[in-house]
């Protein structure tokens, strides 16, 4: 069996089998429909397996987000309500990477009879993502607006 570990260096639409995303907060208009703001959080592959390989996303799930679960690849929206919820995830999250055991994390993304897709996590860049994504999460809870992930 070859191993193929996901390389940064090449745009990411290039290796299709590592999964990426993005979030930004919601804005309901005066008809009542949804916008997402424009100014949202790139979720890079490697911060997208991080959130995946850690349980953050199981963690963000258990909060019963609406119309999809986080990580099925279509939008999840959270209420307003849980936005400090979100934050606290984030944080919790966030806390968890420091120390010696963080430092060399990869996790096995897929298999396919003789290929496994692998990705080495790279701390610094989904710390920063998990910066922005407290960010987003607080930012939103103090303007009463809800939030979208897609993974």
């Amino acid at each position: 069996m070859s191993i193929v570990y996901f390389d940064p260096r090449l745009p990411a639409a290039s290796q299709p089998v590592f999964r990426r995303g993005d979030a930004s907060r919601v804005v309901a208009d005066e008809e009542g429909g949804l916008t997402a703001d424009e100014r949202g959080v790139e979720i890079p592959p490697n911060s997208a397996h991080a959130l995946l390989g850690h349980g953050v996303v199981a963690a963000l799930n258990r909060l019963e987000p609406e119309f999809a679960d986080v990580g099925s690849g279509r939008d999840a929206l959270f209420h307003p309500a849980v936005a400090p919820e979100l934050a606290a995830i984030f944080y919790d999250a966030d806390r968890r990477t420091y120390g010696p055991r963080w430092s060399s994390v990869e996790f096995v993304v897929k298999r396919d009879a003789d290929v496994e897709y692998r990705i080495a996590i790279d701390n610094r860049e989904y710390q920063r993502t998990l910066s922005r994504l407290q960010y987003l999460a607080t930012t939103a809870g103090r303007h009463g607006q809800g939030v979208r992930i897609r993974l």
